[in-house]
């Protein structure tokens, strides 16, 4: 056969369309497959999916328990005097819940200072110049249970070498005619316990009139 330019590109073309017909019909089942496939579900909710994922789980039965408390361990002073054999005295014995001692503070009754000491202690306990290394909250205690546990308190806190330590007393919202019974009892004590030196009514960060700061004579070593 006698060919020509124009018959050369017939060929060429008709070639091209073959191939591209094959190409498409070998991509047709794939692109059904990818039709047929179902459309993503939208993300289900996190407590859904979780409360629904729990309803085949079975939850495990806790042993019953026993918990054993922590016994309270006696005051050094109670330790000392059991190991002793001698017969242990409460912290606030001897120590009244009466007694006149108006005369004995200063600042409006909201100070005390022993006659020994530097005149501006109670000053410098409002100022700050002695930390407080510890602290007795009084709230919801009867003025016997108060008592104790004021001057045991302080008796702890010498036996751990603290001397400044601070009183929350509070200021009698909850009692009966709003009166502070707690206030004026501890300074009572106070005034009665030798250890202390000095008290102040505490600045208002740090309870104002509901509470106090206590400085306590530095111990000379553990007591014998």
């Amino acid at each position: 056969m006698r060919g020509s330019k124009v018959g050369l590109a017939d060929l060429k073309r008709l070639k091209k369309d073959l191939q591209d017909e094959r190409e498409r019909a070998a991509l047709a089942p794939a692109r059904a497959v990818v039709a047929k496939a179902p459309k993503e579900s939208p993300p289900e909710d996190d407590l859904a999916a979780f409360k629904r994922s729990m309803k085949s789980v079975t939850p495990i039965r806790h042993a019953a328990r026993v918990a054993h408390k922590p016994v309270a361990e006696p005051a050094p002073a109670l330790r000392r005097a059991n190991a002793l054999g001698e017969t242990p005295t409460r912290a606030d014995a001897g120590v009244s819940d009466g007694g006149e001692i108006t005369h004995l503070l200063s600042e409006g009754g909201t100070a005390f200072v022993r006659g020994d000491v530097a005149p501006d202690t109670a000053r410098n306990l409002r100022r700050g110049q002695w930390r407080a290394g510890a602290e007795l909250d009084l709230h919801g205690l009867r003025v016997e249970q108060a008592r104790h546990a004021l001057l045991s308190f302080l008796d702890e806190c010498q036996e751990h070498g603290i001397r400044c330590v601070r009183i929350v007393h509070g200021k009698g919202y909850n009692s009966e005619g709003l009166e502070p019974v707690l206030k004026d009892k501890a300074r009572t004590w106070l005034v009665q316990k030798a250890e202390v030196m000095a008290f102040s009514e505490a600045p208002e960060r740090e309870g104002g009139a509901g509470a106090l700061l206590v400085l306590l004579r530095q111990s000379e070593g553990p007591r014998k």
